[in-house]
């Protein structure tokens, strides 16, 4: 078999920022989101914000000053005290069925746990230091030596025996020994509690000032009350449970919920309007572009040796909401650098799955987290192909990066003032394969970035607008390999069909030029000139849907050229 024309590009590259980029990402299967957040809270050393998406394997830590309310997908609340340390073990759930499984670890501190859907099949479970709390459709303060039932019923194993507590009922726990038989709580116990969950001063649960006017203040008073004008000191026992869940706060029926009650109200019904179409089905199309090194290992002389060309072609990924998976496909050509000995001609990547039948490797937590691993056939074979060719042993994923990570990531691999495009529809992210085809071995890290898509008679006629985003690449330079970013603006002139294009602060290089429509006007290409080692950029993109404007925002790839020089990604952008 013939391959055209050194290092393994980007190995360790692409799996450190795999990784990072993985224990944020849908492959780490979102379970749910910070409705509300008092700082310093963090997840798996992560400032959490509010509105963040918690996963699976997350571990939740707070500080003396710090609370967060987590609202996971099957209406599950919980709201994790300061000074407190929660792993979620393990969160499954059917929305269809109605039914799923949801485990977690409180290594110390306290939390206000309020059941969902999955609390009302028996298989909510909280672990502590000393027992393990099953909640039936209830509502739960448990510490790691206390569990208080304000409404359903808990279920407290420790030392070989167990309690199950009725509403109002309250246990104790020490070193592991039975717990103490049901009962009252100590006196003001639930009240500490729950002002432990409050907002202190000065904080307001991570909403925008002003959430708690006066008026605001009046209508979650009425709302966690039920009457007009009604107030929330009273009894602690709730009263005998409704057909439907209670609302997120109704436990708390001793205190004074004013503020603490608008803000996490406003906040809950804010995530709830987030997924309603968090995870829409729908196909995105788009772009990708990168770097692929091949070696041919057959031969030991050349075991370290190598080719790398930059990889450039066309995203399709078809998310499906009903089945939370995916499949996409990344196909395109290679473009060889100076050694041209064992490089592939073109290539087909397929990763996850949207087949009923078949082993799905993917996950879609939301329409900002999304990934899937090497796409397999009935043998467990990938059906990806380099050359029209199988290939073997292939490794790697297709991820997406949100916005969070962006921000995070951004500084690390450019300039602090690159500005990533807060797009509305377009998404981008990572793209890895390794894999084996006869006596070759071949690398690729990249990016993606896909939309959805407009059509020709929807793009303008007459009139200019200015697009900016970001550029993020692949870079071999010499013998170094890594990622860079860098700004991107677009001002397009609809009426001459052309954009003036600049680039600035691309791995310290600065880069202009222009791009003219195409045949079929969503889609434009040219050519940008670098101010640093005689370095090229060529640019192929098109128009994508935004929210206000059917070419609110584009995408597309670049693959630079220079002296000892070769770059390979794409970028996003959105109208201003």
């Amino acid at each position: 078999m013939r391959r055209h024309s050194g290092r393994r590009i980007g190995q360790g590259m692409a799996a450190a920022l795999a990784a990072a980029l993985l224990s944020g990402s849908a492959l780490a299967r979102e379970v749910g989101k910070a409705s509300a957040v008092n700082p310093n809270a963090t997840a798996n050393m992560r400032t959490i914000t509010i509105g963040a998406s918690i996963t699976h394997k997350e571990r939740i830590q707070t500080t003396s000053a710090g609370s967060v309310q987590l609202l996971f997908i099957d209406k599950t609340s919980m709201t994790i005290g300061p000074n407190s340390d929660l792993t979620i073990d393990e969160y499954v759930y059917d929305p269809n069925a109605g039914s799923g499984k949801l485990a977690a670890t409180l290594g110390k501190g306290a939390l206000r746990f309020v059941g969902g859907q999955i609390s009302h099949t028996g298989d909510a479970e909280i672990k502590t230091a000393s027992a393990t709390v099953g909640i039936r459709g209830g509502v739960a303060l448990i510490g790691t030596n206390h569990v208080y039932a304000g409404y359903g019923t808990s279920t407290v194993r420790s030392g070989g025996s167990s309690v199950t507590l009725g509403a109002g009922e309250y246990t104790s726990m020490q070193g592991g020994q039975p717990p103490s038989p049901p009962g009252p709580p100590p006196p003001n116990f639930v009240l500490s509690q729950i002002q432990m969950f409050q907002s202190g001063s000065g904080q307001s649960g991570g909403v925008a000032r002003g959430a708690a006017s006066p008026g605001n203040v009046q209508r979650a008073s009425n709302r966690a009350t039920g009457t007009q004008g009604g107030s929330v000191v009273g009894s602690l026992t709730p009263a005998p449970p409704p057909p439907a869940t209670p609302p997120i706060n109704q436990v708390a029926s001793t205190l004074n919920q004013t503020i603490q009650t608008s803000t996490q109200e406003a906040a809950v019904r804010q995530t709830e309007r987030d997924y309603a179409g968090a995870r829409p089905t729908l196909t995105l199309s788009g772009f990708l572009g990168g770097l692929m090194h091949s070696v041919l290992t057959s031969y030991s002389s050349y075991s370290t040796s190598g080719s790398t060309g930059i990889a450039t072609g066309e995203a399709t990924i078809a998310l499906d909401g009903n089945g939370n998976r995916l499949h996409a496909q990344f196909s395109g050509e290679v473009t060889p650098g100076p050694n041209t000995a064992y490089l592939p001609t073109t290539f087909n990547y397929q990763y996850g799955s949207v087949g009923a039948n078949s082993d799905e490797q993917s996950a879609y937590g939301d329409y900002s987290n999304f990934g899937a691993g090497p796409a397999r056939d009935a043998n467990g074979q990938p059906i990806s192909t380099i050359n029209n060719a199988p290939i073997i042993n292939q490794t790697g994923a297709m991820i997406t990066v949100n916005r969070e990570q962006a921000r995070q990531i951004a500084p690390n691999y450019g300039s602090a003032t690159v500005t990533i495009c807060d797009c509305d529809y377009t998404r981008w992210g990572l793209w890895t394969s390794q894999s084996t085809q006869y006596s070759y071995y071949d690398s690729l890290v990249g990016f993606w970035v896909a939309g959805r898509p407009t059509t020709a008679g929807e793009v303008p006629l007459t009139g200019q607008a200015t697009y900016a985003g970001h550029v993020v690449a692949a870079i071999e330079n010499q013998s170094a390999t890594y990622i860079a970013t860098g700004n991107f603006q677009n001002t397009v002139n609809f009426g001459n069909r052309t954009g003036a294009v600049t680039v600035t602060g691309l791995d310290s290089t600065n880069y202009a030029g222009q791009v003219q429509f195409m045949q079929d006007p969503r889609y434009f290409a040219g050519s940008l000139a670098g101010d640093a080692g005689a370095r090229q950029m060529a640019l192929t993109g098109s128009f994508f849907r935004g929210v206000s404007s059917p070419v609110g925002e584009m995408g597309g790839s670049v693959a630079i050229t220079g002296t000892n020089y070769l770059g390979g990604g794409i970028f996003a952008a959105q109208m201003k």
